[in-house]
């Protein structure tokens, strides 16, 4: 036993050094998430947002009162988009819209309107939303958005999440998030 003594004491050592590099760097890859420069655009894009849904009307961001509200980008071809769109739509059914707004933009080309209200028809969407077309791309550009769907949480004017692709939006997590977000 006397023998193995040095080894095991090195292996315990290496074990807690090891450890600890591991710890700081997902310490610094949350802090790297938090301070990401983009954000700051996201949050004036946000604070100057003025859009123009696909019924109409004026949608300017400094009127909204909710304290949440969540950009989303997606197209009707967009196989991803489509899958977390029931998720959303459960997720806006479970908030008023005192707390939580949707902006979904749409990026479809061609038939834009045709397209949104089929894709509206084909997965029950209402009004749990508001659409803004986006058919010559100038938001995508603005956000510098390469792929969707892409999803913008912000909380008061400043974004508290950002997701490149798919998500829950009913997983456990998202949604202990939001009630933290609305209750705040």
């Amino acid at each position: 036993m006397k023998k193995f003594l040095p080894l095991i004491i090195f292996a315990i050592v290496f074990a807690t050094v090891l450890a600890g590099q591991v710890a700081f760097k997902m310490v610094n890859n949350i802090a790297s998430v938090e301070k990401n420069p983009e954000y700051d655009q996201y949050e004036e894009l946000f604070l100057h947002g003025s859009y123009k849904s696909i019924d109409g009307k004026s949608v300017e961001m400094t009127k909204i009162n909710a304290p949440v509200v969540i950009y989303n980008f997606w197209a009707s071809w967009c196989i991803p988009c489509l899958e977390e769109m029931p998720s959303m739509i459960a997720l806006k059914k479970k908030f008023s819209p005192d707390q939580v707004q949707i902006i979904a933009f749409n990026t479809d080309e061609d038939d834009q309107l045709a397209n949104i209200q089929k894709t509206m028809k084909k997965i029950d969407m209402k009004d749990e939303f508001t659409i803004v077309p986006d058919k010559e791309s100038k938001l995508v550009t603005q956000f510098k958005i390469s792929a969707i769907p892409v999803t913008i949480v912000y909380h008061r004017g400043k974004v508290v999440h950002f997701s490149n692709g798919p998500m829950d939006f009913n997983s456990e997590e998202f949604q202990e998030k939001m009630k933290e977000w609305v209750a705040n």
